[in-house]
């Protein structure tokens, strides 16, 4: 219940904050420049974004069949888009759809929870890792073209810091075998409040971090090869500015759109309403205009984002209807 009025409380405010920037920047100003990007513009975007979900799942895909799990690929996009969307929705750093995804194929499919857990757990580490290499490109060439004020330059450094250590720690794990999420679990049982539970997952964790391990044992071509691809997804993402703004003859940098990413990742690490709702285009208000880009150019541009957003959405939703996730979840209450 409390989590349903944070959730409540938080997007009605993403909402409100919304609805002030449209307002105080002038809704008519921000279409107008939205309609000067045209339709070729706006398609080509929206393309961009679902080419992104696709070379994603192609990666998923390629770790699936490391695990002798040759599903159809409309089910990977499928499981793939509905996790996203749930991470996307979810106030979190990035994390919430991972379970859904799972529990979609490992359902449908009839396929051990743990052996599906494992591929999305290797495949949301390589996406991480790309990420985290566009992310540290971008915040080096920011702290040293720009003079950013301190607070925001340590913010950066602080938040890449500790990212960076999580990744080293689970790579840590995954290649010397460290047993890391077995650890925390252990640590966990020991609070009376949740010893129960702690010891139910116990041995769904242990399986799950063996099959990790033995994907990062013997299949490391192919671990290359799903992390080139999410390397490929990562650059679409980083130039999805350059895309739009191209349209309206704004023409950026490498170390502009590594300063757009690095500070616009910031907003999504630290989103505290559903999809950064709000959060997103009053930051992006003051991140474009370190660019030189005007308030309704980038009120159109978090425009275009959103619509984006919502078309990812509703094909979330019609392929939910396709893998029966209504179905299953009922399955699940019983």
């Amino acid at each position: 219940m409390t989590r349903k009025l944070l959730i409540l409380a938080t997007t009605l405010g993403g909402a409100c904050l919304l609805g002030l920037a449209f307002y105080l920047i002038g809704f008519g100003k921000v279409i107008f420049q939205f309609q000067e990007v045209g339709l070729f513009g706006a398609c080509l975007f929206v393309a961009s974004v679902l080419a992104i979900l696709v070379i994603d799942a192609v990666s998923w895909q390629i770790i699936l069949k490391s695990y002798e799990l040759r599903l159809p690929f409309g089910d990977v996009l499928g499981a793939k888009i509905i996790g996203f969307v749930v991470s996307y929705l979810t106030p979190s750093m990035y994390f919430g759809g991972e379970p859904v995804r799972t529990y979609l194929l490992s359902k449908k499919h009839n396929i051990p929870l743990a052996k599906v857990g494992a591929s999305v757990v290797v495949n949301r580490f390589l996406e991480l890792g790309a990420g985290l290499f566009f992310v540290y490109l971008g915040t080096i060439l920011t702290l040293v073209e720009y003079d950013l004020p301190l607070r925001i330059s340590v913010l950066m450094v602080v938040v890449n810091v500790m990212v960076g250590v999580g990744m080293a720690a689970l790579l840590f794990s995954f290649i010397f075998q460290s047993r890391l999420f077995t650890n925390v679990v252990n640590l966990l049982s020991r609070w009376k409040r949740i010893n129960r539970s702690m010891e139910k997952i116990r041995p769904y964790i242990s399986t799950l971090e063996g099959e990790v391990f033995l994907f990062f044992r013997q299949h490391r071509k192919r671990a290359l090869l799903a992390f080139a691809l999410n390397v490929v997804a990562g650059s679409l993402i980083f130039l999805k500015p350059a895309v739009f703004f191209y349209f309206l003859d704004i023409f950026f940098r490498l170390p502009q759109l590594s300063l757009l990413f690095a500070l616009t990742h910031l907003i999504f690490a630290l989103q505290v309403t559903p999809g950064a709702m709000g959060v997103f285009e009053v930051g992006g208000i003051g991140i474009y205009g370190l660019v030189g880009v005007g308030p309704q150019k980038a009120l159109a541009f978090s425009l275009m984002v959103r619509i984006a957003d919502v078309i990812t959405v509703a094909i979330a939703i019609l392929l939910a209807v396709h893998l029966g996730l209504r179905k299953l979840w009922r399955e699940k209450e019983k």
